[in-house]
């Protein structure tokens, strides 16, 4: 009898431990979203605000930030696909200014923001704006282990490379964009590969 008490002691902590290792990974995923979207937003504040002040007018800015999430339950393979979006509106105007459209800019993940110029849209029309965003993704993983006299050493290397292609419609005007996957999970551009390696003794 006191050895089925134990067994089942166990089999209570093993699934119990699971639950909460679920628990906190699911926990560490949602902040580390909730974190970014908010770096997103102060972001394109910051920058509409910086855009304000240098034109003396209003400026809208509008920030579009793709991004991999770490992997909590596998980190040898790449994490979720996450997109974020924000807009700022700002006036920092002393009334000087004689452009009466003030500025009005779009940014794509790291890329430097490209100016919107302002065209009238004739009343009573809907502007209708196809955006497409492809990835193509192809990832390696390599194992190498080890055995001397001290013992046995593996290492496991994950080698992953990541492309967005993108084709964005913005007042009437189509720009492409061509990303990579650079480290800490952000899209830039520059062809690279991202590498990550773990050693177990």
């Amino acid at each position: 009898m006191f050895l089925n008490g134990k067994a089942q002691a166990t089999t209570e902590f093993a699934v119990l431990g699971s639950l909460i290792i679920v628990a906190f990974a699911f926990l560490i995923n949602y902040s580390e979203k909730l974190n970014r979207q908010q770096a997103n937003l102060q972001q394109t504040f910051r920058a509409a605000l910086s855009e304000a002040r240098a034109a003396n007018n209003s400026a809208v800015y509008t920030k579009v930030a793709f991004r991999r999430m770490p992997n909590i339950s596998n980190p040898m393979e790449i994490g979720q696909l996450q997109s974020f979006s924000s807009s700022a509106n700002v006036l920092w105007a002393d009334g000087k200014s004689e452009d009466e459209h003030g500025v009005n800019k779009y940014q794509l993940n790291e890329a430097a923001p490209i100016v919107i110029p302002y065209r009238a849209t004739p009343v009573n029309t809907t502007e209708v704006n196809t955006n497409s965003f492809t990835n193509d993704v192809s990832t390696s993983n390599t194992t190498v282990k080890t055995e001397d006299a001290t013992g046995i050493t593996t290492v496991k290397t994950l080698v992953a490379q990541d492309r967005l292609t993108a084709s964005v419609t913005v007042s009437g005007t189509q720009y492409d964009f061509t990303h990579w996957l650079h480290p800490g999970g952000k899209y830039d551009a520059g062809e690279v590969a991202v590498a990550r390696t773990r050693v177990r003794e």
